[in-house]
């Protein structure tokens, strides 16, 4: 027992050592710019190796080893998840067949060019060559990442380097477990090579599957937690651990794939279902995590390098530095430039293919694969030679790699960059300015010191000016109006994640408002497109729609699909309010958005435009649900004051406990009761505001209107409810009908396609019907109608029609009248049903 109790002190001791050797190594490294934190935790673990043991307290470090297990089950999980969690999902959409490319067939052509050179130049046979070539094909920026956020490179530069790391590193792996397969049952053939392909591929789709599934279940369980910190971070922390168990140990497939798809899913879709007060902890939190897994790694790479050993395997270290180089540079420069040929992707430049052939740095992941070999003739001899790959790709490459990005301009800021940082010093200065009369007036301040900083101050102020002026006149009228409308999303973009952390938007709304901003956030900078008062179709929007249809289709499916329907409206409404706020924000603040000397007369007008009719058309879609749905506006309007109200409340209770007025207890317990409160009123079902009395429908409906008030219990166990969004088609031209629809509440467009044109031939409105030509004619159906506002409509199917009008002929006799009449304005071109 005392044994154990030691083992375990002396293992507490050492890690914390590590990390304040880490800490030390960090804040020497913020001193010395040249040179990035992993090379130099690096050369600080070799240094200990060297010198540690004549240095009390630094002996012990020397014990700690990176092993296989470590890597992959502690490091390797955070590094990934943290890396995948803060990528931009919409970017990296936009550039994934270039980084599919690099990481399957760049990685697989990279193995076979490494294999090829190491064979032909050393005395490693072709399998063990083409295993070295696998384990150094696998990239690890993380030095280079660092870099370009220090020098503010490319958001795109960005993610295709990374990118390329996150999938690359499962290729890599995977590729590498089949070659150990192969080397261990020591014969090859062609069936082993369409084994290995249909395995590469399972293990690795099947990463990604887990990992989503995994991810959906704990973003479901994220959103039913009301900002609670500690839960929240503990389920992500869960998920980037449990996605990679339960894919490698249970499904026996790709864990890094299952941790990037998990990360990108919970850092895209996931990040509405944290709580707005836990967002910036958590991103903190995982930042923290891979700063220590990646200063641990590195620190420990140089407590393992052994420069003795690494001296005498220098020609071959060379040798494979250089194969790895020539095997970067085919893919780079030979496979990358057919990317730019696939419809849908962009071509990448050739500044950036610098960057990313020189950036093509090695690090855990291939030491993790190198450390697991089971024991067979070279594992020691790769071991050493994998050492010495990465440190040789560390130093030569992640010294270099700044001169190369300055050297080429990368981090040259645009000209909306350059604008906005001057208007920001601008800003800054002219605040500063403002409080230098306050510290005279509050005593104890010279005002001579005054008038001399004052002085200072509004010369910087002049020259920044001039600055500014000068850069407006090198800009076109487009070009200003285009860098306007990137601020006016930006403001957009802040306000309607203020909605969402205040509670006023719900999470479908934000997600749908964000992307929406986001796509043309895009627009604007690739394109030169100016905003649009339309909503982007987001994948969950897409996948919404699609259920629905599956459910039509399915028998006993239409129940469910009519709720998913009613709820569609009751989101696009949501959706439609967040922009109305958004975009009436963006109108009232934008001469103040534009800047003083920036504001071009004529841009400002323009965005103007674009923003008013942004917001009148959002309003025109609410005042539409509220003429159509009064029942619904006033539930909506009455929860919206109960929700305020309650925020209200909620701040008042943290200011009064910020300031001591009520004691922690006390406000805890006030502040758990309002936040149940708010819970509750978040779950009111409102859909029953969509309900329709059918009585009053069939009163108002012209072939029911002569029945008796009695009679209408009959016609109602035929009806079937049926919600429809707005700009949703009701029934389509062509398409064979076999029911008819009643409107209780909205307004449908009745269209005609001919020849290749659409012409709106009808309103119909409350009380209509549509659809009974091809009911009773049995013909397809001759117009299209459309919802042009959210629709409340009864299905009657033909069947019981017949029913019906079996009980009551005369209703048969008025739908054929009705037909009839629209037979003959259709032929006069005046209408159509």
């Amino acid at each position: 027992m005392e044994n154990s109790t030691n083992g375990i002190a002396d293992l507490v001791t050492g890690i914390m050592m590590l990390l304040l050797v880490a800490a030390i190594t960090t804040l020497l490294s913020k001193r010395v710019d040249k040179l990035p934190l992993t090379i130099l935790l690096v050369f600080v673990g070799i240094a200990i190796a060297a010198a540690g043991e004549d240095i009390p307290g630094l002996a012990e470090l020397r014990a700690f080893h990176l092993t296989p297990e470590l890597v992959l089950f502690v490091f390797i999980p955070t590094l990934i998840f943290e890396s995948a969690f803060n990528l931009d999902v919409r970017q990296v959409s936009r550039n994934i067949w270039a980084i599919l490319v690099l990481a399957i067939p760049g990685l697989l052509l990279s193995t076979l060019i490494i294999g090829l050179i190491i064979s032909g130049a050393t005395e490693f046979g072709f399998m063990v060559a083409l295993l070295l070539g696998a384990i150094l094909s696998a990239t690890d920026p993380v030095a280079v990442i660092s870099i370009f956020k220090q020098l503010g490179v490319p958001e795109r530069l960005t993610i295709l380097v990374e990118g390329e790391s996150l999938f690359n590193d499962a290729t890599s792996l995977v590729l590498a477990t089949l070659l150990i397969g192969i080397l261990s049952a020591g014969s090859f053939s062609n069936e082993m090579v369409f084994e290995g392909v249909g395995e590469f591929f399972f293990v690795f789709l099947g990463g990604v599957f887990v990992g989503l599934v995994l991810a959906a279940i704990v973003g479901e369980t994220l959103g039913a937690v009301e900002s609670d910190p500690a839960i929240e971070i503990t389920l992500t922390t869960i998920l980037a651990y449990l996605s990679f168990i339960v894919a490698e140990q249970v499904f026996h497939v790709s864990g890094i794939m299952a941790v990037v798809a998990a990360g990108l899913m919970i850092g895209s879709w996931g990040k509405s279902k944290i709580s707005p007060s836990t967002s910036e902890f958590m991103e903190h939190f995982w930042e923290y995590l891979a700063y220590v897994a990646n200063a641990l790694i590195f620190l420990m790479v140089g407590l393992q390098i052994d420069l003795v050993v690494l001296w005498q395997s220098v020609d071959l270290i060379a040798i494979i530095f250089c194969a790895m180089l020539i095997s970067r540079a085919i893919v780079i420069f030979g496979v990358v430039p057919l990317v730019g040929k696939v419809p849908g992707s962009e071509h990448i430049g050739t500044p950036f293919k610098l960057v990313m052939y020189w950036g093509g740095l090695r690090g855990a992941i291939a030491l993790a694969i190198v450390l697991s070999l089971p024991p067979f003739e070279y594992k020691d001899s790769l071991v050493a030679i994998v050492m010495g790959a990465v440190l040789a790709t560390l130093v030569l490459q992640g010294l270099s790699i700044e001169i190369l990005v300055k050297w080429l301009g990368l981090d040259a800021l645009s000209v909306s960059d350059s604008l906005a940082k001057l208007e920001g010093d601008r800003h800054a200065r002219e605040q500063g300015l403002q409080q230098i009369d306050g510290l005279v007036d509050g005593g104890h301040f010279s005002q001579r010191i005054a008038d001399n900083i004052r002085e200072k101050c509004e010369r910087n102020l002049r020259d920044l000016n001039v600055e500014i002026s000068a850069l407006n006149e090198d800009m076109s009228l487009d070009e200003r109006t285009n860098i306007l409308a990137l601020r006016c999303l930006a403001r957009e973009k802040a306000r309607i994640y203020e909605l969402f952390s205040r509670g006023l938007i719900n999470e479908w709304a934000f997600r749908e408002l964000d992307h929406t901003v986001v796509v043309q956030l895009d627009g604007v900078r690739h394109s030169k497109v100016l905003p649009q008062e339309s909503i982007e179709m987001s994948l969950g929007k897409a996948m919404h729609l699609l259920i629905i249809r599956l459910l039509e289709i399915f028998p006993g499916g239409q129940m469910l699909s009519e709720r998913m329907r009613t709820l569609r409206i009751i989101r696009d409404f949501d959706v439609a309010w967040g922009r109305f706020r958004s975009s009436s924000s963006v109108l009232s603040h934008l001469h103040e958005i534009a800047g003083e000397s920036s504001a071009d007369e004529q841009a400002e007008a323009k965005v103007r435009t674009v923003y008013e009719k942004m917001r009148d058309e959002t309003k025109a879609q609410i005042d539409e649900v509220g003429d159509q749905y009064p029942e619904f506006l006033e539930t909506v309007q009455e929860q919206l004051g109960q929700r305020l109200l309650l925020i209200a409340e909620h701040e008042s209770v943290e200011h009064a406990a910020s300031l001591g007025m009520i004691q922690e207890g006390i406000a805890h317990d006030i502040l758990k009761e309002q936040s149940e409160r708010l819970r509750q009123l978040k779950q009111d079902n409102i859909s029953a505001c969509f309900e329709i009395e059918i009585s009053e429908l069939l009163r108002n409906t012209s072939i029911f209107a002569d029945m008796e008030t009695k009679d209408f219990d009959f016609i109602q166990n035929y009806l079937r409810p049926r919600t429809v969004p707005r700009g949703t088609a009701i029934v389509k031209q062509g398409q064979q009908g076999d029911s008819m629809f009643l409107i209780a509440r909205g307004i449908a467009n009745v269209l005609i396609e001919d020849a290749g044109q659409t012409t709106q031939v009808a309103t119909l409105f409350a009380g209509d019907i549509l659809g009974e030509a091809a009911l009773l004619n049995s013909t397809p159906r001759n117009a299209t109608a459309e919802a042009a506002t959210p629709c409340s409509l009864y299905e009657l199917k033909r069947v019981d029609l017949d029913r019906i009008c079996n009980e009551y002929p005369p209703i048969h006799d008025r739908v054929l009248e009705i037909d009839r009449e629209r037979l003959k304005e259709n032929e006069a071109g005046t209408g159509s049903a």
